[in-house]
C-alpha cells in the first residue's frame, strides 16, 4: 500500500434533500492505493457520499478534494476531466440493456477517448478476459447472472483505467461464493492497478477482507474510523454491535 499521498479528502461535508439531513459535517481522507470501506445502517448517507465524491451530487457545505482539487465548485468541463480518473460500480451494475456486454464496456472509451474502433474492441476484450467474461462480448445483459452482471459493471468502470474506483454494495444480491469472487477481483485491482478504492457495503466479512480502513456513518455523522479491530472495540455500542452481528468470518 502506498499510503502517504491523500487522493480523496472530505472536509466538513454536509448534504440535505429538502428538510432531510443526509450528511452532517463529515470529514475523512483516503490514501493512495488503499481501500476505504464505508459502513452503516440503511439511509445513513453511504451511497450519497460516493455520488458526492464523483460529482453526481453537490454538497451544500464543506469541501471534497480529489487529487488535491476541490470539486465542489467545479465547472462542468473541469468536473468531466476529473471524473475520467474515477470509475463507479453501481449497486445494480447499471448496464445498458439494449447493447451487448462488450458495447457496454466500450461505451466510456467511445465517449472519452478518440481511439479507433479496432483498438477499443481489443481493449474491451482484454478487460473482459481479465474478469472472466472473455466469451461474453456479444451477450446481452439480460442473459447474464447477477454475478456476471456485477463483473460486467466492473469491466465498464475499469475501461478508462481510473486511478480511483468507487463501489456501491459489491455483494448485494450475490451468493457467498460469488461475493467472495468479486472481493478477490477488487483486491486484485487494488494490488495490480495500484487503484484507490472507496467501497460501501453491509457485508462485514467483505469489509474485513478488502478494507485497509473502515468508517462508520450513523445519523449522517461519521462516528468512527480505523481498522476492523479498532471498530470492534469502538466506544460506540452501535458500531460494536454492527461489527459483531455480521462477524461471519
Amino acid at each position: 500500500m502506498s499510503g502517504s499521498q491523500t487522493v480523496i479528502q472530505l472536509d466538513g461535508v454536509s448534504k440535505s434533500f429538502g428538510e432531510k439531513h443526509i450528511l452532517r459535517n463529515v470529514s475523512f481522507s483516503v490514501a493512495a492505493g488503499t481501500a476505504f470501506v464505508l459502513l452503516g445502517r440503511s439511509g445513513t448517507g453511504k451511497s450519497v457520499t460516493l455520488k458526492l465524491i464523483c460529482g453526481l451530487l453537490k454538497a451544500e457545505a464543506g469541501k471534497i478534494l480529489v487529487n488535491e482539487e476541490d470539486i465542489t465548485g467545479m465547472e462542468s468541463d473541469d468536473l468531466a476531466a476529473t471524473r475520467k480518473q474515477i470509475g463507479f460500480l453501481f449497486q445494480s451494475a447499471a448496464l445498458f440493456d439494449s447493447i451487448s456486454v462488450g458495447e457496454n464496456v466500450a461505451f466510456p472509451l467511445r465517449r472519452h477517448t478518440k481511439k479507433p474502433d479496432a483498438e477499443i474492441r481489443e481493449q474491451v476484450k482484454k478487460i473482459l478476459e481479465s474478469l472472466g467474461l472473455g466469451k461474453e462480448y456479444d451477450t446481452m445483459p439480460a442473459d447474464l447472472s447477477g454475478g456476471m452482471k456485477k463483473r460486467a459493471g466492473l469491466a465498464r468502470a475499469l475501461a478508462v483505467e481510473p486511478a480511483i474506483l468507487l463501489v456501491d454494495e459489491p455483494s448485494a444480491g450475490l451468493d457467498p461464493i460469488t461475493s467472495l469472487e468479486i472481493d478477490e477481483l477488487l483486491m486484485d485491482i487494488k494490488k495490480n492497478r495500484q487503484a484507490t478504492l472507496v467501497i460501501v457495503t453491509y457485508n462485514i466479512p467483505s469489509a474485513r477482507r478488502i478494507g485497509d480502513r473502515l468508517a462508520f456513518l450513523d445519523g449522517g455523522k461519521l462516528l468512527t474510523e480505523g481498522t476492523a479491530e479498532e471498530l470492534e472495540k469502538s466506544e460506540h455500542a452501535v458500531v460494536r454491535e454492527f461489527m459483531k452481528s455480521q462477524a461471519g468470518g
